[in-house]
């Protein structure tokens, strides 16, 4: 089969390095692979919510998709199962804490409370307030998503598959109701027996040059939750080991030996027509967070990233055939579930029906 996959994110670039294996893949990208949302986001991968068991199910199948995918590449710098640690401070924080711990342990989820003690074993460099209730997830980890796309969509193109970048995908070509693959910015047209839009952020657009609609929450609106600024900071080694969530904190290692910041509630404002001031003022805030969560640091803010999420009206992935040979596979939770995705997805398009993505049609109700 010829496929067309359009986008090399995480989503995109698991997809053509599984479905490289027996099919003619073409790999299309306007910038690199893992460029876009990918390379930015903060790319936590997690099952850490415990409100809807069966996507919690979902994740946590995503998880081991990771493990043995990291294994086939040898356990690769990419990849960090580093474990999570979180606190609360607040009463109401302590007790919707304590309630997902132990809901996600009833769940079977690898979730438990630690007492400070535990937390300098693990983050000896982090500092929580002494009242604080303090909780830790073993199981889950971050990957670094621009080499991880990049090893994806190189092991891919070692399977055959050719990758296309430097060039957008403008719109889809069609004979009929059929989609029949895609024009490129310089007017290239590539056919393919099916298209494969793992687009992310760019996907609505991309879709509805064929009169198709995807329920994408859209980042230009004022107060859009789309839109988020995630700050790395110049060389701060061993300062933390893992996933670090502080109340108005998340903190990891960054790829190049910093550390990577980001606080939900600095977030707002922050759309397309965000100023460098307020960028600036943003990633000043952090990094003064940043000293709190961890006194000793003397890292600087060092690059301010603006990340686009593609974030699914109901926050639900969106995955399906949308018309004959046209098939979408976007997601919010493209880092933790990109590679199983594309397990799933393999198995569809070569006849084999996948239960497991029944739910996230995108043609689903209220959708």
């Amino acid at each position: 089969m010829r496929i067309l996959v359009v986008g090399a994110g995480i989503v995109g670039a698991a997809l053509a390095d599984r479905l490289a294996r027996q099919d003619e893949v073409t790999v299309v990208e306007a910038e690199g692979p893992g460029a876009g949302t990918s390379g930015t986001s903060y790319a936590w991968i997690n099952a850490n919510d415990p409100e809807d068991p069966s996507y919690h199910r979902f994740r946590t199948e995503a998880m081991s998709t990771w493990r043995r995918l990291a294994a086939e590449f040898g356990d690769p710098a990419w990849y960090r199962p580093s474990g999570h640690t979180t606190w609360a401070a607040a009463d109401d924080a302590k007790t919707r804490l304590a309630d997902r711990v132990a809901r996600l342990a009833r769940l079977g989820y690898a979730a438990e409370p630690i007492d400070p003690g535990r937390l300098r074993e693990l983050e000896p460099h982090v500092q929580a307030p002494p009242d604080a209730l303090i909780a830790h997830y073993p199981d889950e980890g971050f990957v670094h998503g621009g080499p991880a796309a990049r090893a994806l969509a190189e092991r891919a193109r070692e399977s055959g598959a050719a990758v296309v970048t430097g060039h957008r995908a403008v719109r889809l070509t069609t004979e009929g109701d059929r989609v029949t693959g895609v024009r490129l910015d310089d007017g290239r047209d590539l056919d393919a027996d099916l298209t494969i839009c793992a687009a992310g952020r760019d996907s609505p657009a991309l879709l509805e040059t064929a009169g198709v609609a995807l329920p994408l929450v859209d980042p230009s609106e004022p107060g859009s939750a789309a839109p988020c600024l995630v700050a790395t900071t110049s060389a701060a080694p061993g300062v933390v080991n893992g996933l670090v969530h502080a109340p108005g904190l998340s903190v990891r290692p960054a790829e190049g030996g910093g550390l990577v910041l980001e606080a939900v509630d600095l977030d707002a404002g922050v759309d397309e027509s965000a100023s460098p001031a307020l960028i600036q003022e943003v990633g000043t805030e952090l990094l003064a967070r940043a000293r709190v969560v961890m006194p000793g640091l003397t890292a600087e803010v060092a690059e301010m990233r603006r990340c686009v999420r593609p974030l699914p009206v109901d926050g639900y992935p969106l995955i399906g055939s949308q018309r004959p040979g046209l098939y979408t596979a976007v997601t919010h939770s493209g880092i933790t579930l990109g590679p199983h995705l594309a397990v799933l997805i393999d198995q569809e398009v070569h006849g084999h029906a996948s239960p497991a993505l029944d739910a996230y049609r995108p043609d689903r109700a209220g959708s």
